[in-house]
């Protein structure tokens, strides 16, 4: 099992990629939190709702609400909803891009990757050609933040040229 927290589905809805999940995962779950939290910016979009339509990404409701509620000094409900199921299913992959998310969900042994590392997975599976626009695109048009160290290395990974 898969689950997602928001922002890898927000980052791939703006760059037009949400058929990744299917394409690498199967299908993806996320708590209700994280289903609102997509809802938010992307209730309108057609392509939200055929992931959700066609089971391709499943909402999840956790068990624990008690450990989820702890964790909210630190993490926004979406984060701490998704880390919650990723316990509670025994999760094979976490998918979290915030920092504070990721060393939580690290320090609970589970196994994590974000945005960056579902594009360098799909370059190596031949599902995009380039990793650098699609990066390139979330910077300059969505707010997404990365170090310019963190930019070179996936660059390097993904063997393209800065």
């Amino acid at each position: 099992m898969i689950v997602s927290n928001t922002t890898p589905i927000s980052n791939l809805l703006h760059i037009d990629k949400i058929s990744l999940f299917a394409e690498l995962f199967g299908a993806v779950y996320i708590p209700e939190a994280v289903a609102n939290e997509v809802n938010v910016a992307f209730s309108d979009c057609g392509k939200w709702q055929e992931c959700l339509e066609g089971g391709r990404i499943i909402i999840q409701p956790i068990l624990n609400t008690i450990l989820a509620k702890q964790m909210l000094p630190l993490l926004h409900q979406g984060e701490a909803e998704a880390i919650c199921l990723a316990l509670e299913k025994k999760a094979k992959l976490c998918l979290i891009d915030d920092k504070d998310g990721r060393i939580i969900a690290q320090s609970n042994n589970l196994p994590i990757t974000g945005t960056l590392g579902i594009l360098l997975k799909a370059k190596k599976n031949g599902l995009v050609s380039s990793v650098k626009p699609l990066i390139d695109k979330l910077r300059t048009e969505h707010n997404f933040w990365i170090r310019d160290d963190m930019y070179q290395r996936v660059l390097y990974i993904a063997r393209e040229k800065t």
